[in-house]
């Protein structure tokens, strides 16, 4: 996972770059920027959710999310941009935005609370891992070194 934050990173790092090394931006650095914002939000959930430095069951929902996310920045990255004499509107919004709203903003707006409510018993603490987090405050409120994490 922490390995894909860091290409992600580094994707945008180099989608920047193109801004100082051409006048005009390549066509194709919206587009690696576009991944590396997408790889970087779904890395950095995928680290919070993780239990142990694995996600089980979770890498399909985050999958699923990533799938969301780069197809609606896709989408808007390739529709035309707004014509205002032509003032088409999907919903209510131009294209562009309507993808962004309810596409890259809606939709993984449903997924990841459903997915966390449907796998809420398998992925909280455990009697015996708060065990662990109390044993650990009473040694630090007795000034004792902390012991090593299990993994």
């Amino acid at each position: 996972m922490l390995i894909g934050f860091l290409a992600s990173i580094v994707l945008i790092g180099v989608a920047q770059g193109t801004g100082f090394v051409w006048e005009e931006p390549p066509l194709w650095a919206p587009w690696l920027f576009m991944i590396g914002t997408v790889t970087s939000l779904v890395t950095v959930m995928a680290v919070g959710a993780s239990r142990h430095g694995h996600l089980g069951r979770m890498r399909w929902i985050f999958g699923t999310v990533f799938l969301i996310l780069a197809v609606g920045f896709g989408v808007a990255l390739a529709l035309p941009p707004a014509d205002p004499a032509d003032p088409t509107l999907w919903l209510g919004l131009p294209p562009r935005a309507a993808v962004i709203l309810y596409g890259v903003g809606f939709l993984p707006f449903l997924v990841v609370p459903l997915s966390y409510a449907l796998t809420f018993e398998r992925n909280t603490l455990r009697e015996e891992d708060w065990a662990r987090v109390r044993e650990a405050a009473e040694r630090y409120r007795e000034g004792l070194p902390m012991r090593e994490v299990e993994r």
